[in-house]
C-alpha cells in the first residue's frame, strides 16, 4: 500500500464521503423518528398489543428492531453506500484509464499491486464507516424520541459491520466490471445494470417456487440483519458467504488489472 497515494484518495472524497454518510445517518435517524412519532405506528403497535398481549415478547419480536433491519435492506442505504463503493472501483481502473492517469502512475516507482491495494483499503474503511453512519444515526434516534421498543447498541453496531459486508460486494463488482473495461461510463453502466438485477431477484425468484432457490445467488439473498437485531444471532454462514461475495470478485478484479494492457482494451 502507499502512503501518498491513500492521502490523494481521501481527498478526492473529501467532500463526497462525508455527504453519503451524512445522508445514511440521517435516513437512520429519520427513519426510526417517524417509527416514534406515528400515530399510525403508534395504533397499530397498540392494538398488537391489545391483540397479542405478552406473545410478542414471549417469541422475541421487537417491532423497532424489525423497523431498522428494513432500513438496512432499503434503496436509499444501498444507494447511499453503493455510490462510494462502486463509484470507487469505477475510478480506480477504468476511470483512470479513461483520463490517461493510470499510465502515468504507473511509470513512477509504485506496483500495480499496490496501486490496486490502497484503493481496497479505502473501499473497505469507507463502507464501514457510511455502514455504520446508518447504525448511530437510528441508535441516536432512539435518544431523542424514545420509540416504542428496544435496539441493543452492540447488536446495531455489529450489523453495521454486515452491512459494510453487503457494501464492499457492491464494491467489488465495480472493480471487477472496471478490471475489464477502459470507460468509465460503459464501466457505470454494466456495474449499475448487474447490482440492478441481483436486487430485483431476490425479490423477483422467491415469488417462483421453480427458481426460488436461484434468489441465494444474490449477495442480498444472504443479508439479513433481523436474527442480530432481534435476538443477537450472529448468522456467520452468511457473513461468510458475504465476505465471498466482496473478496471473490476483487480478486478476480486484481489478476485482470495484473495482466491487462493499460493501453485500452
Amino acid at each position: 500500500m502507499n502512503g501518498p497515494l491513500i492521502s490523494r484518495l481521501i481527498r478526492e472524497q473529501r467532500i463526497r464521503l462525508p455527504l453519503e454518510i451524512l445522508l445514511i445517518g440521517a435516513w437512520g435517524f429519520l427513519l426510526v423518528a417517524v417509527f416514534a412519532t406515528s400515530d399510525v405506528f403508534t395504533k397499530q403497535l397498540e392494538a398488537q398489543a391489545k391483540q397479542f398481549g405478552g406473545l410478542l415478547d414471549l417469541v422475541g419480536l421487537d417491532p423497532l428492531a424489525q423497523w431498522a433491519s428494513i432500513g438496512f435492506q432499503h434503496p436509499i442505504f444501498l444507494l447511499g453506500g453503493g455510490l462510494f463503493a462502486v463509484g470507487l472501483g469505477i475510478r480506480a481502473i477504468a476511470g483512470e484509464l479513461e483520463a490517461g492517469s493510470l499510465a502515468l502512475s504507473l511509470s513512477r516507482p509504485m506496483a500495480r499491486r499496490t496501486w490496486y491495494s490502497s484503493h481496497v483499503l479505502v473501499l473497505v474503511v469507507g463502507c464501514l464507516i457510511i455502514s455504520e453512519a446508518y447504525a448511530l444515526g437510528c441508535l441516536l434516534a432512539t435518544v431523542f424520541t424514545s420509540p416504542m421498543g428496544h435496539l441493543e447498541a452492540s447488536w446495531m453496531l455489529l450489523a453495521g459491520v454486515q452491512g459494510g459486508l453487503l457494501l464492499l460486494a457492491l464494491g467489488g463488482i465495480g472493480f471487477l466490471v472496471s478490471a475489464f473495461s477502459s470507460e468509465r461510463g460503459r464501466a457505470l453502466s454494466w456495474s449499475v445494470g448487474i447490482i440492478v438485477i441481483l436486487y430485483a431477484a431476490n425479490f423477483l425468484l422467491p415469488l417462483w417456487s421453480p427458481a426460488k432457490q436461484f434468489a441465494k445467488l444474490s449477495p442480498f439473498g444472504w443479508f439479513n440483519p433481523a436474527p442480530l437485531l432481534q435476538r443477537g444471532e450472529v448468522a456467520w454462514g452468511d457473513w461468510l458467504v458475504l465476505a465471498l461475495y466482496a473478496a471473490v470478485p476483487l480478486a478476480i478484479a486484481a489478476w485482470q488489472f495484473a495482466r491487462r494492457d493499460l493501453a485500452g482494451g
